[in-house]
């Protein structure tokens, strides 16, 4: 949830008095996607589902974070391979593609879909009880900006099953002096309109990238600062090899394995001190380095935490206290920490919504997908190398590089990619897998099966792609994964070896 922008005034509000709690079967507090999956499910089933949200529908994904930003890189691409240096004219470009993207953040389509789904929707932010027995009261504020400064009291719900879907805000790091200059979080980039001359950004994840990406497409000087010794440092190391090589080609000063320690004013800047002794210089910096869970709602009540400070929960995704899952608490999406994409809220709600309607099981998050919007894309799934050996599997690592395929000799790429598969070495079984590459968030989608399926890389090395395609690039590293667990295993069978490339016109 976030507090930037109002809702449409023409969604649909609730507007019972608050004087006698009404009874719903299922709140849900937080209107983002996962709300906009396990509501309506659940009313389909005839239970009363109640969400509240004091911000927008649909949450920060469409309005502040995945839809402007995607938005804003493809009109980066774009505009990068135009070769054009009217950088004023495309950004303006890519300012109304962002607004077309986030329907001016409008939220009233949104609304309306949960209403016409049989979900009530409650505008405002909750305070939450529950009572020893289970169950509880949601006490509802309307009119202030934040759960922080919440308003009046409007409405009061007294609810059987509670989902927690508050998502997550962005998080400032710990930098002496952060505080007196100028600085953006990821949301207020991506609201504001200003295009300018220099910007420092702070985190080397996922947002950090694209974000470096999309300004220094448009001509802004941009220096990208990482502590970790590489880019997205918990995937595979050539997945940030990849993507530095990307970002520098963009005209990014990348920055790895240095961390600011001080950020002091100079004039209309900002100066950000490095513990190399270095120093950086730019307009303002954009503060990319990590989110907390927003936890307002509850924080009275005694859940568990995680060292992350996510709330905690079981498989099933109720919530824990004293180590014990409630049953009628649950808690999916950025709040719970395990999955912080929208398509892992998603997920989680799905698993939820069976709760709900009876058909109770427990979440499988096993190929999740990862991926990056950067130019060219990631997407990445399960454990990476060093992942799976600090849980205990011997593995075989097999790359393959993403411009060694009949697809980029058409195309002319000769850019940064790769695909680099984690095989278990007893079992043949896929791990992870990560691929780089043009539309690679596309084509690697079968990874992303193929270690939800604890796929037999045996069986990976007899896919057929068709030709000229992308997935073509699997094969190689497929074969060089089977022939190397096969040597493990003193399989004498002749194998293709990676030295080959895929099929090249």
């Amino acid at each position: 949830m976030t507090t930037e922008t109002a809702p449409s005034p023409t969604s649909s509000d609730s507007s019972h008095p608050h004087g006698e709690p009404r009874v719903v079967d299922v709140l849900v507090v937080g209107g983002g996607s996962a709300s906009e999956t396990a509501g309506p499910r659940a009313a389909a089933a005839g239970l009363s589902v109640a969400v509240v949200e004091g911000s927008l529908v649909g949450g920060e994904c469409p309005f502040w974070a995945c839809v402007p930003s995607k938005a804003m890189l493809l009109a980066a691409h774009g505009h990068r391979r135009s070769g054009s240096d009217d950088h004023d004219a495309a950004w303006a470009w890519a300012l109304q593609r962002r607004t077309d993207a986030t329907a001016g953040r409008d939220d009233s389509g949104k609304a309306d879909g949960l209403r016409e789904a049989g979900v009530e929707l409650v505008r405002g932010w909750a305070a939450v009880e529950r009572d020893d027995a289970g169950g509880g009261l949601a006490r509802v504020r309307r009119g202030g900006g934040s759960p922080d400064d919440p308003g009046e009291l409007v409405d009061v719900l007294r609810w059987r099953t509670l989902v927690l879907a508050t998502g997550s805000a962005p998080a400032a790091p710990p930098v002496d002096g952060l505080d007196d200059v100028p600085t953006w979080t990821s949301d207020e980039a991506l609201s504001s309109d200003h295009r300018p001359a220099s910007l420092l950004v702070l985190g080397g994840g996922a947002v950090g990238c694209e974000l470096a990406q999309v300004y220094a497409s448009f001509g802004v000087r941009t220096t990208l600062v990482e502590t970790a010794p590489r880019l997205l440092a918990g995937e595979n190391p050539s997945v940030g090899e990849a993507v530095a090589q990307a970002l520098t080609g963009a005209g990014v000063d990348v920055r790895t394995g240095v961390t600011a320690s001080r950020a002091r004013a100079d004039g209309e800047g900002v100066v950000l001190e490095l513990d190399d002794g270095s120093e950086v210089t730019g307009e303002r910096v954009l503060l990319a380095s990590g989110r907390k869970p927003r936890l307002e709602c509850v924080q009275t009540l005694g859940f568990d935490t995680t060292d992350a400070g996510a709330l905690a929960v079981d498989d099933r995704y109720r919530v824990l206290a004293a180590g014990r899952p409630l049953d009628d608490v649950y808690a999916v999406g950025d709040v719970n920490g395990r999955a912080p994409y929208t398509h892992g809220a998603n997920y989680q709600a799905r698993v939820v919504a069976d709760a709900l309607v009876g058909r109770p099981r427990e979440g499988d998050e096993t190929g999740m997908p990862r991926a990056v919007y950067v130019d060219p894309p990631v997407l990445a799934a399960g454990l990476s190398a060093d992942g799976a050996r600090e849980a205990g599997h011997d593995v075989v690592v097999a790359t393959q590089a993403s411009h060694d395929t009949g697809r980029a000799h058409v195309e002319r790429y000769d850019g940064p990619g790769t695909v680099e598969l984690v095989v278990d070495a007893a079992s043949g079984v896929l791990l992870g897998a990560s691929v780089v590459g043009p539309e690679a968030d596309s084509w690697g989608g079968e990874l992303v099966l193929a270690v939800r399926g604890r796929l037999d890389v045996e069986l990976l090395a007899e896919v057929v792609h068709p030709f000229p395609a992308w997935g073509e690039l699997l094969l190689p590293a497929a074969e060089d994964a089977r022939d190397q667990v096969r040597a493990r295993r003193g399989d004498e069978r002749p194998g293709r070896g990676a030295e080959q490339p895929a099929h090249t016109a």
